[in-house]
């Protein structure tokens, strides 16, 4: 993951690998970026589904669930991506009011298990690609009783309807005025009902399976916030014994473990910051930065473990610091895979992950400004401008 100028993180690189073995040979830049080309993006997409299989295999004791549900997430966003006429070809120009032409973004969406902390899939597309579209893709990783928390741009009766017919739940935010069945709910007095939902008409005149007469059923919830708004969730739980009405509002926030991922890969792993201008090196970066958050997510629980164990009798409850943690990890990292020693390297990193801690102070809130974004374009990103400290 070179964030730097490439002759600098090479060099860095390789004076590492020297410290480890006897007979290594500097590369330049050139050949580095001519050689990249032969290395698949998919390497890191295979990569991770390893230590993904390996997870959540035989490892239930491990594993973080809710009323014996996986709790995942389906997120989008965006990634603005280093201009070229390449990368303009694959993605396109973004277009504002502010006539910016230089600018290319992407869409990005993953799959994300929020309770372990691990990607299950990032996608990088088009922006003509839209949100839903993308996270059709990603049902087809959902495993029977996976729970998925999706926000209110995401609610759609086909969505709903292939995430059922892979035995898993849902649970979306939805807006007020979703169809004429969410209306009438939110123009009633009851807080929580179960209803049936159909295709639109367009749906199902297209759609090969779905009629005008298919119907499933769904639980609307309404969930009064602070600020005197009314949230509408809607959610394919049923039952009440086993998820009554006060459970919701609690879980639906679960899903805010998204978010703070995207605030994690996209300011602490920077993502953004690619190291090659073409469609190739950019989807290698991507996924390497979806692999390398999983890693880092693993040896942080394994090293968390042992915080608990030191810290359980203070006021606070700590967790590492993860941001920290990953300048600790990006050289050490290697050694995990190319020394012999890999069990006393993963064991030196805990160690010193365990003293980067932070205390967990519940209960605070941060007012939050939607708009601060909106107001000023991102900068182009040039081939000129990487960082050499």
């Amino acid at each position: 993951m070179p964030k730097r100028t490439l002759t600098l993180e090479l060099h860095s690189f390789f004076s590492y690998l020297k410290k480890k073995a006897t007979k290594v040979i500097d590369v330049s830049t050139s050949a580095f970026t001519q050689r990249r080309q032969k290395l698949s993006p998919d390497i890191f997409v295979g990569m991770n589904q390893v230590i993904l299989q390996e997870y959540y295999t035989d490892n239930d004791e491990r594993i973080k669930i809710w009323k014996g549900h996986k709790l995942l997430a389906i997120d989008g966003s965006r990634a603005t991506l280093p201009y070229s006429k390449e990368i303009e070809a694959e993605y396109g120009i973004i277009k504002n009011q502010n006539k910016i032409e230089d600018i290319v973004q992407a869409r990005v969406s993953v799959l994300y298990d929020v309770l372990n902390e691990l990607v299950l899939e990032g996608i990088l597309s088009s922006l003509k690609t839209g949100e839903i579209a993308l996270a059709h893709n990603h049902v087809k990783l959902f495993k029977e009783n996976d729970l998925v928390l999706l926000d209110r741009g995401y609610p759609s009766f086909l969505l709903a309807y292939d995430i059922l017919n892979q035995k898993s739940d849902f649970l979306f935010r939805c807006k007020h005025g979703f169809n004429n069945v969410t209306k009438q709910f939110m123009a009633s007095d009851k807080q929580d009902a179960i209803v049936e939902i159909g295709p639109g008409k367009n749906l199902a005149s297209k759609h090969a399976v779905i009629t005008k007469d298919s119907k499933i059923k769904v639980r609307l919830i309404k969930v009064p916030l602070e600020s005197g708004e009314v949230e509408l969730l809607m959610t394919s739980l049923l039952d009440n014994e086993v998820y009554p009405y006060d459970c919701f509002k609690m879980l639906y926030f679960m899903r805010w473990g998204v978010e703070i991922f995207y605030d994690r890969v996209k300011n602490i792993l920077l993502v953004e910051n690619f190291s090659g201008l073409t469609k190739h090196a950019i989807l290698q970066d991507f996924h390497c930065a979806m692999f390398i958050s999983n890693v880092q997510s693993l040896i942080i629980e394994e090293a968390q473990t042992e915080v608990d164990k030191k810290n359980f009798n203070r006021k606070y409850d700590y967790k590492i610091n993860s941001s920290v943690s990953l300048g600790f990890m990006k050289n050490r990292i290697l050694n995990l895979f190319i020394n012999k020693g890999a069990q006393s390297a993963l064991e030196e990193l805990e160690d010193i992950l365990v003293k980067q801690i932070i205390p967990i102070r519940k209960g605070r809130k941060f007012n939050r400004n939607i708009g601060k974004y909106r107001k000023r374009g991102k900068p182009p990103m040039f081939k000129n401008k990487k960082r050499v400290i």
